[in-house]
């Protein structure tokens, strides 16, 4: 993984953008996992559009991640004391996503 996206710092402006995105999302009935995985990909979106060029929609979390029993537990704690609303909730997933990452190496 490319270091520029563990070491990017997440702005105000990134979290707005993706956490509007992420409300206009239906969720309904989602599972836990659904959720962290579509909040996510709408913070890569927000880069994406803040950020022309970069192609950050290709760092969404891949089919071994999303197996693996650690990140899973990592972030099954962000979608179960989720209270502070979207933007809290997506920047609590990008920490741990990010924290993993780094982790993994």
């Amino acid at each position: 993984m490319p270091k520029f996206l563990l070491e990017h710092e997440v702005s105000v402006p990134e979290i707005a953008l993706a956490a509007v995105s992420f409300e206009d999302c239906s969720l309904d009935g989602s599972v836990p996992l659904g959720r962290v995985v579509v909040a996510y990909d709408c913070w890569l979106g927000a880069l994406d559009a803040l950020h022309p060029g970069h192609e950050f929609r290709r760092f969404g979390l891949s089919d071994l991640e999303l197996s693996d029993d650690d990140l899973l537990g990592r972030l099954l704690s962000t979608v179960l004391f989720d209270d502070g609303g979207s933007c809290r909730f997506i920047r609590s997933v990008v920490a741990v996503v990010n924290g993993y990452r780094a982790h993994r190496g």
